[in-house]
């Protein structure tokens, strides 16, 4: 990769690479270029990277969106019941408007 364009540092700076990474001079650049082995990153080689064992994380995010979704449906879904069994509960306990209207016959008067 970079040994295409450039030359290996000189002993001096051969240590200016970490953890294995191989230093090249590139003629336009007055720092040295290195070169990282597997599982490091940085200017220097000097970051590890961590290995990640998701294969797609984009599947991932979109299972817990769904999971999200599906929860907040079942919530929406429960405060309606609630309110709706509320509603039924109250309308059994009050009396009927009809019976404050309705008048009495005297029937029984001779």
């Amino acid at each position: 990769m970079m040994a295409e364009h450039g030359d290996p540092c000189n002993e001096s700076e051969a240590s200016f690479c970490m953890n294995g990474g191989t230093c090249f001079k590139i003629h336009s650049v007055s720092t040295p270029t290195c070169v990282c082995s597997a599982n490091y990153e940085g200017s220097r080689c000097e970051q590890f990277q961590l290995f990640s064992f998701s294969r797609d994380s984009e599947e991932k995010g979109m299972i817990a969106a769904v999971a999200i979704i599906a929860l907040l449906i079942l919530v929406v879904l429960g405060v309606v019941i609630y309110y709706i069994c509320k509603i039924k509960r109250n309308g059994r306990s009050q009396p009927k408007p009809e019976a404050y209207w309705r008048v009495q016959s005297n029937s029984q008067q001779v």
